[in-house]
């Protein structure tokens, strides 16, 4: 093992002319390309910012389309960082995951589950944001917004009770669920919400309008989740899709400043990578190029001064074994040589982010403590390098609804993406 001090120098995956060159694309993006939107949810978005605010967005209802300019967007950037100090360093646990694994086989979560899970947090000294990690309301109909309120409020409840005063940023969608967060803010509590925007292709997702509107106008701080995936819906290399994921969402960030000037907001855009040479096209969340693509999208926000939460799993198993053990300490050893202000799904998940295990969140804790006082020697990547083709690759796919047959991807399968 190599433990040394200069083993553990920080490296940068980028440089300052790379995250240039990256961001003015995802600024390009939402000036000119524009971010695709319906009548109706232009209306709510429109309808919900001050006059002045408005005043500075440029909406079509011809090509249905709202364009940003690039001077709006950095008067709107400014404003997000002026919320950095919110928001800790250090890594989190979030996500979905459909399933719970305790050592039989996977079930449905339940609010029992999620409790656990806040006072496993709460006393973990390296985990700083707390989302739910779980759908706990995955049983539910999402016309049943009763059920859905009871079980969002309990689970905020607990999670509140057993955060031990860190940052947690639920998933929410019902009045009540949003009213109890408003109501623990109030009390002084760091609560927010976990959000996203643009569903795929720079298009706004009607459903995710009302809870962004929710958490905004209570002035609730949200985490902006963006998920372009290399491939499929995103370009297959690793500066392009980056690009993409940051214009996803800092379009978030900016329509946010634009309702509620002030308000905090995270970039927590999570690009990842689909498995080209697989017939069902798995998505690679525990790959080392997953892991990378996250980091460069971290330096490239903290290159700018933007808070930022990217993600990074720890193994591309379905089952915590000896593999997967293996493979988490490459990454935990990987992750400690560059920088990032917080790094989620971390611990605790399979491969595809379908479950999550408590007790593998524990062994995986455990294990990078280990690790860090050990560091095992990994093999560094390649620097990133500008894909110049990048971005007229990200239109021909939006044109075609579809990155699979993509010349670009096509010649860059085997060459991007392998680890």
């Amino acid at each position: 093992m190599q433990t040394d001090a200069k083993m553990m120098e920080k490296q940068r995956f980028g440089n300052d002319e790379l995250y240039q060159q990256m961001q003015q694309d995802a600024l390009l993006l939402i000036e000119s390309y524009g971010v695709a939107v319906s009548p109706e949810s232009a209306e709510k978005l429109l309808g919900a910012m001050p006059a002045d605010e408005a005043a500075r967005v440029i909406y079509s209802a011809d090509t249905g389309r709202i364009y940003i300019t690039q001077d709006v967007i950095e008067d709107c950037l400014d404003r997000v960082r002026q919320g950095m100090d919110y928001w800790p360093t250090g890594f989190g646990t979030g996500g979905m995951a459909a399933y719970i694994v305790d050592g039989k086989e996977p079930r449905s979560p339940e609010g029992a589950d999620m409790k656990q899970l806040a006072e496993l947090f709460g006393k973990t000294d390296i985990l700083t944001n707390l989302q739910s990690s779980f759908n706990i309301c995955s049983r539910v109909k999402r016309s049943d917004m009763a059920t859905r309120a009871e079980i969002e409020t309990s689970a905020i409840d607990d999670m509140i009770a057993g955060a031990n005063g860190k940052l947690i940023m639920p998933t929410i969608l019902s009045e009540g669920g949003y009213d109890r967060l408003q109501h623990y803010a109030e009390k002084g509590h760091r609560v927010g919400a976990a959000l996203s925007i643009i569903s795929t292709y720079m298009t706004i997702s009607d459903e995710m309008v009302d809870p962004l509107l929710k958490t905004v106008t209570r002035d609730l701080p949200y985490i902006m989740n963006a998920m372009p995936i290399g491939g499929l819906t995103g370009p297959y290399s690793m500066t392009a899709l980056a690009s993409l994921a940051q214009a996803e969402a800092i379009f978030g960030l900016v329509l946010g400043q634009l309702i509620r000037p002030g308000i905090k907001a995270i970039n927590a855009a999570m690009p990842t990578i689909a498995d080209m040479t697989s017939k069902d096209m798995p998505m690679k969340f525990g790959s080392i190029s997953n892991t990378m693509i996250n980091i460069l999208l971290a330096e490239l926000n903290m290159y700018l001064g933007i808070p930022c939460c990217q993600s990074s799993c720890s193994h591309q198993r379905d089952t915590l074994d000896d593999v997967a053990i293996d493979k988490s300490a490459e990454i935990f050893s990987l992750v400690a040589r560059y920088d990032y202000q917080i790094l989620r799904h971390m611990f605790g998940f399979s491969a595809q982010l379908n479950d999550f295990g408590i007790d593998n969140m524990q062994k995986q804790i455990d294990q990078f403590h280990q690790v860090m006082a050990n560091p095992i020697a990994v093999e560094l990547p390649e620097p990133a390098q500008y894909d110049a083709e990048g971005l007229d690759a990200i239109f021909e796919g939006f044109e075609r609804r579809d990155f699979r047959a993509l010349d670009h991807t096509l010649k860059n399968i085997g060459k991007s993406f392998n680890s």
